[in-house]
């Protein structure tokens, strides 16, 4: 009977993953609908210019974040969450935060009316952002609650239904494009606000969250700032180390060339949502395990999830990269051929999004060495990019971040004392051997 439930227990978490993966997925695939539509009706300066709004955004959020969201997620690991005060203040917080950064973009478009300053393509589209910013965190802030709580089903459904009147959305504005083109900035960052804003309210109310400035709690505050700041230092260089490549494009090359890179560095959702998925359901069990210093279950349970991930994620990467110039001819054009490389490139980094490469570190509370292999990354990825652009052209940029993103998980893995277990028994691995030597040989060939 205890193996019946332990094997339910394994099914149900692999079902909760997939549910995760969905729903994460499914915003990954909205952008790229986005991109696949603007890409054949605006110019490729124009489509360069919104893949530098979104470049802004994704740089914005996470700058701004303060790892608020993950000391949240922590102590709900930690702690659990039963009057619901800690959503609370992390909601408030992040109101203030945005509110603040209402007032600069205010203040920077006064600017520019005034011809202080030059915002370009931002001048007014700016006034989205910080809500923009707003949407995105506290989705994902009832995102790790709902986790903690094991609602995943209840999270997927309402996420699902909001999708579907987002979806209802970009619809009119397709059938009215051509009539508001000009706004297509506008239309495109309105949509990102309202997809991750339409499930919020609904999830709030269901999860009996309340959003209050009275239970405001200053030690609630400082206990998620401690855990997260220094998360928080780490995802500001991760941010930086994910967009190297493209600042350095931005700062030396054109916006047509910044278009055609930036569909090279095209980000397939099925990797990034199925790693993320995983890493999130077994968060809070990581983190138990360790505080009840069980690490070698924790290492078990990782490998596992790492196994049960590369077996869905490999196939697909191969069929990717196999395919990857019809992918970009289909999804954006004929326009955009030199990007067939660097996406096959890009594909080869998608062999570490498997999982979540630090998970042990991070849920045994040691955030401190998140930052510093962060700067380490950062360093290295920003030397070897710079190096090799001046080498190789372009193509030496994504070989920057191929290379810097081997050498930080196999550091993490050093320092969880799971590297050589790593190697054994699961590089070692017949299938998996296969699978990574198969797509390499593909990624050779063509």
């Amino acid at each position: 009977m205890m193996r019946i439930k332990g094997s339910n227990k394994i099914n149900k978490g692999i079902f909760h993953s997939l549910l995760l993966a969905v729903t994460q997925g499914i915003v990954a695939l909205f952008f790229l609908g986005i991109d696949f539509f603007y890409s054949k009706k605006i110019t490729v300066e124009q489509f360069g210019i919104w893949k530098h709004l979104l470049f802004v955004v994704n740089l914005i959020i996470p700058i701004l974040s303060l790892g608020i969201a993950e000391g949240y997620k922590y102590y709900l690991a930690k702690d659990g969450d039963g009057n619901k005060t800690l959503f609370t203040n992390t909601y408030a917080l992040y109101l203030y935060i945005a509110f603040g950064a209402g007032v600069i973009v205010l203040l920077a478009n006064f600017l520019h009316y005034i011809g202080c300053v030059d915002l370009g393509h931002y001048y007014k589209v700016s006034f989205l952002l910080p809500i923009a910013y707003f949407a995105f965190v506290i989705n994902k802030v009832l995102r790790y609650a709902y986790i903690n709580e094991a609602r995943i089903k209840e999270y997927t459904s309402i996420t699902l239904v909001a999708f579907g009147a987002t979806v209802i959305l970009v619809i009119v504005f397709g059938f009215y494009f051509q009539k508001v083109i000009d706004s297509y900035l506008y239309i495109g960052l309105f949509l990102f606000i309202m997809l991750y804003l339409a499930p919020v309210f609904s999830l709030m109310k269901k999860g009996e969250y309340v959003a209050t400035l009275k239970w405001v709690n200053r030690a609630h505050i400082l206990n998620v700032l401690k855990q997260g700041l220094p998360l928080y230092i780490a995802t500001f260089i991760s941010v930086f180390i994910l967009n190297t490549d493209k600042l350095i494009v931005d700062f030396f090359e054109s916006k047509e060339v910044f278009a055609i890179f930036s569909v090279g560095a095209l980000e397939v959702p099925i990797f990034a949502m199925l790693s993320t998925a995983f890493s999130q359901r077994d968060y809070p069990d990581l983190v138990r395990l360790i505080s009840m210093g069980e690490k070698a279950e924790a290492m078990k349970l990782w490998m596992k999830t790492t196994k049960q991930v590369s077996f869905i994620t490999y196939p697909i990467l191969i069929i990717l990269m196999f395919f990857a110039k019809e992918i970009i001819y289909t999804i954006y054009s004929p326009k955009y051929e030199a990007s067939v490389y660097l996406f096959q490139t890009y594909l080869l980094v998608a062999i570490f999004r498997n999982n979540y490469y630090g998970a042990l570190i991070t849920a045994s509370g040691q955030t401190k060495y998140i930052t510093l292999y962060a700067l380490m990354t950062l360093f290295s990825n920003v030397l070897l990019s710079f190096v090799l652009y001046q080498l190789l052209g372009v193509s030496g940029i994504v070989w920057g971040s191929v290379l810097s993103t081997i050498m930080v998980a196999f550091i993490q893995l050093q320092h969880e004392g799971m590297l050589k277990e790593y190697i054994s028994v699961f590089l070692m691995d017949f299938r998996i051997l296969f699978l990574i030597i198969l797509l390499l040989v593909i990624y050779i060939c063509g």
